[in-house]
């Protein structure tokens, strides 16, 4: 590690400033940071490329691979998040002066306006905006490519990101992971949760390489999305072993909608769904409904306090015939289902831990697997 009053030019005369304190946008001396690179050697604040502006929007062929540095593109990641200089300054580490600086150098580099600033609030520009998003996607591979590297040196093959919704059948999720483990004992899966229509922007900024989700894919168009139907969802009922509705042969929702009820938030399908039939069944008598994102605490519920729930029906028929944790009831729900797909980027590179777990996601969920997929794959 370079002490803090050492330089080394690097790259064609870029000054790279190492240090445990850490340097601002300028090169300046700023204490808890990180360190950032420093404007070119031998030149001022502003320099940075071939100029202030020498190639901004309309100018000709710009050059971001040249010029946009991985500085810049944490400098404008935080802003987009934090959309405050003072708390993008404490994000990055450093003083407000110093964002205010770097964010001037690369407005000055792109001839364009980045953010509109107000007293109390900063505002993406269309140029803006689509500069956030790409440095989103930039940061993220080079997150991916961190945990890929270190991964290799630890002698692991390879790692995906994976974004499931809470619904997810578990039993196809864990054959899918078997699978691949099978044919990549060293592979590393991650799975994080998000409700469906969090899961979309969630792999739009690169935080997945692949979501499992139900999708209205009208509501994507426009962006360019490789979908694969996994299986047909529609709601399940669950009710205790002993409740008395468990021993009817036959329910429909007018028989539900008297019943207590703890369900998960509305932000789920099979919420909507079932308030709408209730509701539809026992007009202006809304149902009571306890809320809890926690699967845990609604299973809780519905075994000891006689309370009925409403789950995907893969996920509910885990919960009776894997664990025996509750029973389905035989509620006729026609017309309610819902499709469950695994999502990717299409314009995204593919890793061979994502063309391998996501083959063995479709062998677990019985539909063809891409052959040419498969051959990728292999080869790699």
């Amino acid at each position: 590690m370079f002490g803090a009053d050492r330089r080394e030019n690097f790259l064609g005369g870029m000054e790279f400033a190492w240090s445990n304190i850490g340097f601002d946008m300028s090169g300046e001396c700023v204490r808890g940071g990180p360190a950032y690179l420093a404007a070119p050697a031998g030149q001022g604040r502003g320099a940075w490329g071939v100029g202030r502006g020498a190639w901004g929007v309309g100018r000709g062929v710009m050059q971001f691979k040249q010029f946009l540095t991985v500085r810049h593109l944490r400098l404008i990641d935080a802003l987009g998040r934090e959309l405050s200089v003072s708390r993008c300054a404490d994000v990055l580490h450093t003083s407000q002066s110093a964002i205010s600086r770097g964010l001037s150098d690369i407005e000055a580099m792109l001839g364009a306006s980045l953010f509109e600033r107000t007293t109390r609030r900063m505002t993406p520009t269309p140029f803006g905006q689509s500069l956030i998003w790409h440095a989103q996607q930039v940061l993220s591979q080079l997150d991916r490519a961190e945990a890929d590297f270190a991964a290799l040196s630890r002698g692991v093959g390879g790692a995906i990101e994976i974004g499931v919704q809470g619904g997810c059948s578990p039993p196809l999720l864990v054959s899918a992971i078997e699978q691949a483990n099978r044919q990549n004992p060293n592979l590393t899966v991650r799975i994080g949760n998000n409700f469906a229509d969090g899961l979309m922007p969630d792999l739009l900024a690169g935080r997945y390489n692949l979501i499992i989700t139900h999708l209205d894919i009208r509501e994507f168009a426009k962006e360019d999305l490789a979908i694969d139907v996994l299986y047909q969802e529609h709601v399940g009922v669950l009710a205790a072993h002993d409740h008395p509705l468990a021993r009817r042969p036959r329910l429909g929702w007018a028989d539900l909608a008297d019943q207590r009820w703890v369900m998960t938030p509305m932000a789920t399908s099979t919420r909507r769904i079932v308030e709408r039939n209730l509701l539809m069944h026992a007009p202006g008598r809304p149902p009571i409904i306890v809320e809890s994102m926690h699967l845990q605490y609604v299973i809780s519920l519905v075994r000891e306090a006689a309370m009925l729930t409403a789950l995907p029906m893969r996920l509910a028929r885990w919960f009776e015939r894997d664990l025996g944790a509750a029973a389905i009831l035989p509620v006729s729900d026609e017309g309610s289902s819902w499709a469950v797909c695994a999502v990717r980027l299409r314009a995204r590179a593919v890793s061979a831990a994502e063309m391998l777990f996501l083959s063995c996601l479709k062998k677990a969920a019985d539909i063809p697997v891409d052959t040419d997929l498969m051959g990728q794959a292999a080869a790699d």
